[in-house]
């Protein structure tokens, strides 16, 4: 009776560790809901005021798209750590200035627990490696041509899936250099030249980074046009909601369970040898 109530006991303690464990591990999921930093009346360390329309400056179509994508969608000048805790995905679109310390912190720590960031930069500088940098990610100098395209691509879930990009038009893209585990998906390659315009970071910390060395790609002038440039966003909008939605267990949790189910089977065991 002894030897049963062990076994039930340990069975019981089993199945506790597998839930705990599987339940500590699932990334936050808020449901989709991404915020996109943005600049006015001098406020705002990015290049545009991507919420509300001026004359020159017309985003409503970027912004359209995230509802569409079945995506909700915030704006902020500035964020902090609480802040950040209540989105899923953040949208940097070119800095134009340094970053303020606390701010590139926050969104670093972020990152690594869990969150996900798509942060460009154009021509106007490389503050964005204030962040990236961390990620092995780093913003080059402009891409000094006529034509500013992404036109050769590798197989990666932003590039393929839902739609199999083949051209996304920018207006003053800047170069990537890559490292570590960031991997470069996105070049404009014509003849001999190949310059890496779109990099990714799977791995950085629990979260993940999608790199754009240009922003104008998403502005009405050329969201969706002939070329891809809507599919663009909307491939790391759905990369964006399996990858944060999906348990990923980790060695040691997966390992807990292991443990006592092996003990369980010693158990056993010793029961049918002692009979």
């Amino acid at each position: 009776m002894m030897r049963v109530s062990h076994v039930g006991g340990i069975v019981i303690l089993f199945l506790l560790f597998f839930f705990l464990s599987a339940g500590s591990v699932v990334a936050d999921w808020h449901g989709g809901k991404a915020l996109v930093l943005y600049k006015k009346g001098g406020d705002g360390w990015v290049q545009h005021n991507y919420k509300d329309d001026t004359i020159l400056e017309k985003w409503e179509k970027f912004r359209d798209e995230f509802a569409k994508q079945g995506w909700t969608v915030d704006f902020a000048k500035h964020v902090n750590a609480s802040l950040l805790s209540n989105y899923d995905a953040l949208f940097v679109l070119t800095p134009v200035e340094d970053i303020p310390d606390d701010e590139a912190q926050a969104i670093i720590d972020w990152v690594k627990s869990g969150g996900q960031l798509v942060i460009t930069q154009n021509g106007t500088g490389t503050y964005a490696n204030e962040i990236t940098a961390e990620f092995g990610i780093e913003f080059d100098g402009p891409l000094l041509l006529p034509i500013q395209t992404i036109n050769n691509f590798t197989s990666h879930p932003v590039t393929t899936t839902p739609y199999l990009l083949n051209k996304v038009v920018g207006v003053t893209a800047r170069k990537i250099e890559v490292s570590g585990s960031s991997k470069e998906i996105g070049w404009f390659e014509v003849g001999p030249v190949k310059y890496c315009l779109l990099a990714v970071n799977d791995t950085a910390g629990e979260g993940v980074v999608v790199a754009i060395g240009d922003e104008w790609m998403w502005s009405n002038c050329c969201f969706n046009l002939v070329d891809d440039n809507k599919e663009l966003l909307d491939n790391i909008l759905a990369y964006f909601r399996r990858t944060c939605s999906v348990p990923e267990f980790s060695t040691l949790t997966f390992l807990i369970p292991v443990f006592l189910l092996a003990v369980l089977f010693l158990f056993r065991r010793k029961g049918g040898v002692s009979g």
